[in-house]
């Protein structure tokens, strides 16, 4: 998957599906502690994820066909910002997307 971001400058990311960690939908502009929206994880990377977080991800919080829905809404392209260099997000529609992929 490839995408365009910006920062200071515009890059392109290259990336697996298999390298995120999570995603995020949520009220823009808004705390993305979760009570302005939702993680779901990876099955992937749901033990890594826990990991970082510095708690276990439970199974509830495991949907990878949510998490291909946001990277799609990624693929369709708009103004992505580059939160670190392993978090991207996007404000589409009256929501905020995010994905974290590994470090």
């Amino acid at each position: 998957m490839k995408i365009n971001t910006i920062k200071e400058t515009t890059k392109e990311i290259n990336f697996s599906p298999d390298d995120v960690i999570c995603a995020y939908i949520g009220k823009p502009h808004a705390c993305m502690c979760g009570c302005s929206g939702d993680y779901y994880y990876t099955s992937m990377n749901a033990e890594r994820g826990g990991k970082e977080r510095g708690y276990k991800v439970e199974p509830d919080e495991i949907n990878d066909d949510k998490v291909n829905k946001i990277l799609k809404v990624f693929e369709a392209g708009g103004r992505i910002e580059n939160l670190d260099d392993y978090i991207f997000t996007l404000i589409r529609n009256e929501r905020q997307y995010t994905i974290y992929l590994a470090r």
